[in-house]
């Protein structure tokens, strides 16, 4: 391209740089068009050479030249990496949390204790980030609750969410439950008035506990979806013992049951009041907000804490297991009927639904196990005496669940596009003025 060449192209740009450079980097809609203006200004900064000079194969690059075209190669750079990271208008808006640093401390495959206040209480949860999250990909959530009388650090030991032969995408939340009875606590080293196995740390639903646990889940999502880029089609929840039972609660929840996307609760102790007490036809209180709740549920044969067969606890009602299973089934719309698939020589699991619908709810039962989260190797729930090891892994099994079974976009609808208009609103408005700094840069190189 000779220098008249290059003369041509920089006039033709400069007579439209006022009207389409400013049209089509401000609207990021034609950057091809930008690229060729920007291709001519950059070109037009380096000074023609001389027919003498080309013959003699020399280009005169005057050195205060260079960093302008450098500058305005790197702005151009800039403004594309920029504009792809930002929404553009009319496509759908990434989660409040994108894009967000880690908060001061916080590192990827790092676990942290987060403090929040929720219904005038302080309660804290911990906050697992697993290696491979990223600030500009929504991560799904796994919200994984202990059992009576144990911590969040106790589950996070447990249930193998944070290991990375199984996980390493998911953020994970442990919860903390507190007891409005104690005195002191310092999760796990818990000082108490009077009977310390009247009083211990658990969950809403457990008969005497009185804390508000559905408020404050609503506010642990609240503040991890601000703070990092979670999936709002990916939030899932799990836990152990009651732990498990108050997951069940979630799901019947009409607030979170449209917030969490699937359940598959260990063990878990799922009370009713109901007196008498008749395990095989008892029905539990459940209105979730939306049709086709996936559940899953795993229990041991010989559990002595929560029994399979159900009965009496705590002067309230436990369904039996294959009872409350298939009132879940129900729940769901689907047949009562089953498919079975052996899974080892004592675990079976039990697939209900047909269809698209295959496999919304499941059970897996273990005839060898007690009230254990299942594991293949040693943990604090098989280590007890009488207790051992199970034939399966309960956790690669839940995180494949979870997988499966997003939140519809269709079943939340209502909130999705109240969420989406306003981080709609505030993306423009920070696209708008990132563009015009850069524009402003731009242009002061003309």
């Amino acid at each position: 391209m000779t220098s008249a060449d290059l003369r041509c192209h920089f006039r033709r740009a400069k007579l439209h740089v006022q009207r389409s450079l400013l049209c089509e980097l401000c609207a990021g809609s034609k950057y091809i068009a930008c690229g060729f203006y920007l291709g001519c200004l950059q070109l037009r900064l380096f000074p023609s050479s001389t027919p003498k000079e080309r013959g003699a194969g020399k280009q005169n690059i005057s050195t205060h030249t260079l960093p302008k075209t450098m500058l305005l190669t790197f702005a151009f750079l800039f403004t594309l990496i920029g504009a792809s990271a930002l929404p553009s208008e009319g496509s759908p808006a990434l989660p409040a949390g994108c894009y967000k640093p880690l908060p001061k401390g916080q590192l990827t495959g790092g676990v942290s204790t987060i403090h929040i206040k929720s219904g005038g209480k302080k309660r804290t949860f911990l906050l697992s980030i697993p290696p491979g999250y990223h600030s500009d990909t929504p991560a799904a959530a796994v919200l994984s609750y202990h059992g009576g009388g144990r911590c969040a650090e106790d589950q996070l030991k447990l249930d193998q969410l944070t290991n990375p032969e199984f996980n390493s995408a998911a953020i994970v939340i442990y919860p903390q439950g507190i007891d409005v009875r104690r005195v002191i606590s310092s999760c796990c080293s818990i000082r108490y008035e009077g009977n310390a196995d009247k009083h211990k740390e658990t969950w809403q639903g457990v008969p005497g506990a009185t804390t508000d646990d559905i408020r404050f889940t609503s506010d642990i999502l609240d503040h991890v979806q601000d703070q990092y880029c979670i999936d709002p089609a990916r939030i899932s929840a799990t836990g152990k013992s009651d732990g498990g039972g108050f997951c069940n609660l979630l799901a019947c929840d009409p607030g979170l049951s449209s917030r969490i996307a699937a359940f598959a609760p260990v063990s878990g102790a799922f009370y009713i009041d109901s007196r008498p007490c008749r395990p095989k036809t008892v029905k539990f209180p459940c209105h979730p907000s939306r049709a086709d709740v996936p559940f899953l549920e795993f229990h041991g044969g010989k559990d002595t804490v929560v029994s399979y067969q159900g009965g009496s606890r705590k002067k309230e009602c436990l369904p039996a297991i294959p009872h409350f299973i298939r009132q879940w089934a129900s729940l769901d719309g689907l047949e009562t009927d089953n498919t079975t698939t052996h899974v080892s020589q004592n675990t079976v699991l039990y697939t209900f639904g047909q269809g698209s619908k295959a496999g919304l709810v499941e059970h897996v039962y273990d005839s060898a196990i007690g009230h254990d989260w299942p594991s293949t190797v040693p943990n604090i729930d098989n280590k007890k005496h009488g207790h051992h090891v199970a034939s399966f892994n309960a956790t690669p099994m839940i995180l494949d669940f979870f997988a499966k079974h997003p939140l519809s976009l269709g079943e939340s609808r209502e909130r999705r596009v109240e969420a989406s208009k306003t981080l709609v609103s505030s993306g423009a408005e920070e696209e708008k003025l990132y563009r015009q700094r850069v524009l402003k840069r731009v242009m002061s190189y003309i």
